[in-house]
Order: structure tokens, then C-alpha cells, then sequence
């Protein structure tokens, strides 16, 4: 993970747990002075406000961004002792960026896992709760006289569980077994408060509050949200008993009994509602007294406001954070030769190839012919720029008898002789000029091999230099060796061609 990454996903982390505490105090001064009903709906529409804010965050960009220097370009200098050294090491747990936002992010997804696992053993709890209750035996004339409500089920627990309602698409009142007993005012009572809660789809409601309690669970505003809402659900419930005509003492005390009978055996689930939870049982106690309460309900042009007047103001709260963002790194300069670095050693000079043997001419060849004296004969090819060869033929006529026989004697052996000595001088000016160039030129390249080898400090790099040049050395004595011996095979070979005469 990137350090850019890295640091956005702290971004969001921090801007969530901000923008969540900035909504739920929103809605705390929002609801100051408002029915119980209005309040409730007020906060129902900020925990919706809180579950649509991460996806608000993920698809708008911020009013402003946040720019971050570009990352150091690598400086391409390797260091190989640190990197044994590290790969050496004894490897731990280490405590980097990294690591530490990958901990922070199991320790959310499990308070999230935990959360929703407490909702689902709820449910279930719920559903074994509903099969194990019976269907109420109440006679139609007995129920005739309470507010309409679609689709649910009246049943009656086999203990002294209820009065609870749950469910979202079939809701379900259940009712303890002592309401078989219990007088027409208290039923009527229950049955209105119970039914209320199914009207005002408080069970939709406390669903979405557990959920935004699981993503948010870490923001101890959010519970608290939470805790409000479910308190508010009861007291606008025990409005709509009121403004159903039933006097403010009489609910109160029917309020007090069924709790001083079920109050002990309220089940820990967080998706039901119970009508005599002791926590808020004073509080709306009080409320339900207070003749000077506002006991109106919602409409559904309140409902639209509100969600209109959150979605903005989620909107508006999403697009004022900031945005992170990074310099593109710089385009890295072109590799050049650092100043301590060797210079490349000069490529050995090319063998030179030793010059063909000269083509000497053919001596001329004394011929004799009676009368004429002697007559030498010289023939030659010569070539023209096209490398068309033409044959040239030149003869010397003598006619001095003494000179003749002269000539005569010694003409084959002095021509043998002069081109002899001409390839013998052509080898040895050869060897001469061949031996001390090679020589120079490689002495050269090992005395500035030295000389860039003496500000190296690495033991390996001079000891596989030294032993490069000393392999160079043997090969240049060998080649010179090899030209000695030639030299002297060369010679050798002339001497037996001349005692041969």
C-alpha cells in the first residue's frame, strides 16, 4: 500500500467520525422544542443521513485539495552490505504506517461483524420467540374499537414476555399471558401503543439505526443518537394513545402496572420495542402528565422536508472536506558517469595482422645464344587500375665474352641471394616495428588501469582487475614469443637454403 494511499484512507476514517458527530449535533439542535414525533422522525432521517454519507464521500470530490510533495526519486546508488544486512536480520513485527492502518481496519470490520451478529441473533431470537406464542383469543367486538393497522399479527406469548412489536413487512405484537386477564382499558391501551409503533414504521426505523451504530459503532455520539430515537418512538407512541382520547392519569397508570408485571422479563433484543422498558419509563411518565405538550403527529409533507433538508445538508458537508492529491515525481536526469566511479578501461588494441611477403619479381634469367652474346630476360606482370594484369618482358643484351660468362656463373645465386636478403630485411622490419608498438600501446592501458584502480576501495573489484591485466600481460608475452620463434624459424630456413648452395 502506498504512503498516498495510506493517508487518504485515514482522511476518510477521520472525516467519517467528524462529519457523523457534526450530524448528530445538527439533529440535537434541531429537534429542541419539537413533539415526540417530529423528534423521532428527525432523527430517523440523520441516521439515513449517516449510512448515505461514506457513499456521498466515495462518489464527490472535496471543495478543495490538498497537495502533497511529490515522493523522493530513487538515487539508483545500490548498496549491497545494507541490503545482506537487512536480509539477514531477524525479521519481527514492525510497526509502520502500513501495519498500523491494516490493524486499525480489523479492528473496525470486527466491531462492525460484532454489531451485526448481535442483530441477527435478535432476529432470531424473535422468530423462535413468534413460533413458540399462540394465536390471541380475543373476540373481533373486543378489538373493534382500536386504530387500523395493515397486516399484522396479534399473539400471545406462552411467558411474561411483552408487550413487544417487531418486524418491517409482516409486524408482529405480541402480547404476554397475562393480557388474557387484564382489563378492557389496559388492553385497549396497549393494543393502541403497540399499534402505533407499526403505523410510524419504528421497526424500519430502529433497523437503520443499527446499522449506522454498526459502521459508526467507534463514535460514542452515535449510540447515544440511538438511545434518544428509541426513547422518543415510545413517547410518540404514547401521544397517539393520548390524542386517541384517553386521559393523561388513566394511560399513565395502566403504563405503571403492565411494567410493575413484565418489566423484569424484557428479552435483550435491539429490534423489538418495548412498550415498558424501565429506562425511559420516568422520563415518559412525566411527559405523558405534562398537559402542555405538544402531542401532534407527523404528515408526509414532513417527512419530505426532512429528507430534503438532510440530503442537502449531507451534500453540503460532503462537498466542503478536503481532497489529498500528489505531485507528479520528477522525470529523473539522464544517467551520467559519477566522478569516483573508474574510467572504462581502453579496449585492447587489434592485433595487427602481419603484411603478406612481398611478390618479388622472377630474376632475370640468363639465356646464351651463340653469336649473340648473352641476353638477360626480365618478365613482370603489371596491373592496371582495373586490375587487369598485363605481362612486361624486358631483355639486356651483353656481348662482352668475359662479362658474359661472369654473368653467366653467377647469376642464378647472386638473384637467390638478393631476394633472400630482400624478405629476410622485410621480416625483421616487420617483427621490429610490430614488437615495441604492441608493447607501448598495452603498457599504456595498465599503467591507467592502475591509476583509476588507486581510488577504489572495494578488495574484489582491484583483485579481478589485477588479475585481468596479468592475464593480459602472459598473453602479450606469449605473443611476443611466438614472433621470436617465427623470426627465428625464418632465419633458420635461410641458413639451410644457403648451405644447401
Amino acid at each position: 500500500m502506498s504512503d498516498l494511499a495510506i493517508l487518504r484512507g485515514l482522511l476518510f476514517a477521520a472525516e467519517l467520525f467528524a462529519g457523523s458527530s457534526l450530524v448528530v449535533v445538527l439533529a440535537r439542535l434541531a429537534v429542541i422544542g419539537r413533539g415526540a414525533s417530529l423528534r423521532h422522525l428527525m432523527w430517523s432521517v440523520a441516521f439515513g443521513a449517516l449510512l448515505l454519507l461514506p457513499l456521498l464521500m466515495a462518489a464527490m470530490p472535496g471543495a478543495f485539495t490538498i497537495l502533497l510533495p511529490a515522493p523522493m526519486a530513487p538515487t539508483g546508488v545500490e548498496m549491497p552490505v545494507m541490503a545482506d544486512a537487512i536480509a539477514t536480520a531477524p525479521q519481527g513485527f514492525v510497526f509502520d504506517a502500513n501495519t498500523i492502518v491494516t490493524a486499525l481496519l480489523g479492528v473496525w470490520l470486527a466491531g462492525v461483524a460484532l454489531i451485526l451478529l448481535r442483530g441477527a441473533a435478535s432476529a432470531v431470537a424473535l422468530w423462535f420467540l413468534r413460533r413458540s406464542s399462540t394465536a390471541h383469543p380475543f373476540e373481533p367486538a373486543e378489538l373493534a374499537g382500536l386504530p387500523q393497522a395493515r397486516g399484522y399479527a396479534l399473539r400471545i406469548a406462552r411467558g411474561a414476555y411483552g408487550p413487544i412489536t417487531w418486524g418491517v413487512f409482516r409486524p408482529v405484537v405480541l402480547l404476554p399471558r397475562a393480557a388474557l386477564f387484564w382489563p378492557a382499558e389496559r388492553l385497549e391501551a396497549v393494543l393502541q401503543h403497540e399499534l402505533a409503533h407499526i403505523r410510524r414504521h419504528d421497526s424500519l426505523t430502529q433497523m437503520l439505526s443499527l446499522l449506522a451504530c454498526a459502521l459508526y459503532w467507534p463514535n460514542p455520539l452515535v449510540w447515544l443518537a440511538r438511545g434518544i430515537q428509541r426513547r422518543d418512538a415510545e413517547m410518540a407512541a404514547d401521544d397517539a394513545v393520548l390524542a386517541g382520547g384517553m386521559t393523561p392519569s388513566e394511560y399513565a397508570g395502566e403504563l405503571l402496572n403492565v411494567a410493575a408485571e413484565v418489566g423484569r422479563n424484557r428479552l435483550p433484543v435491539a429490534m423489538a420495542l418495548f412498550m415498558a422498558a424501565p429506562p425511559a419509563l420516568s422520563a415518559r411518565v412525566q411527559a405523558i402528565l405534562i398537559p402542555s405538550r405538544i402531542r401532534k403527529g407527523v404528515t408526509a409533507m414532513d417527512v419530505l422536508k426532512m429528507m430534503g433538508v438532510a440530503l442537502l445538508t449531507t451534500t453540503a458537508l460532503v462537498a466542503a472536506r478536503p481532497s489529498l492529491a500528489q505531485d507528479a515525481p520528477p522525470v529523473p536526469p539522464a544517467a551520467a558517469t559519477t566522478p569516483d566511479a573508474p574510467p572504462a578501461p581502453p579496449a585492447p588494441p587489434a592485433a595487427v595482422e602481419a603484411p603478406e611477403a612481398p611478390t618479388l619479381p622472377t630474376p632475370p634469367t640468363p639465356v646464351m645464344h651463340a653469336g649473340h652474346g648473352m641476353r638477360i630476360v626480365r618478365s613482370e606482370i603489371v596491373r592496371d587500375a582495373k586490375g587487369h594484369g598485363h605481362r612486361h618482358v624486358s631483355i639486356t643484351v651483353i656481348d662482352d665474352p668475359k662479362d658474359v660468362q661472369k654473368l653467366a656463373d653467377l647469376g642464378p645465386d647472386i638473384a637467390r641471394a638478393m631476394a633472400q636478403a630482400r624478405m629476410s630485411e622485410a621480416e625483421l622490419r616487420r617483427l621490429q616495428t610490430i614488437g615495441p608498438q604492441i608493447d607501448a600501446e598495452v603498457r599504456k592501458a595498465m599503467a591507467e588501469a592502475r591509476a583509476a584502480l588507486a581510488g577504489i576501495d572495494d578488495a574484489k573489484i582491484r583483485a579481478k582487475v589485477d588479475e585481468a591485466l596479468a592475464r593480459a600481460q602472459e598473453k602479450l608475452a606469449a605473443a611476443q614469443a611466438q614472433l621470436e620463434r617465427d623470426h627465428a624459424a625464418h632465419m633458420d630456413s635461410d641458413g639451410d637454403r644457403d648451405d644447401d648452395k
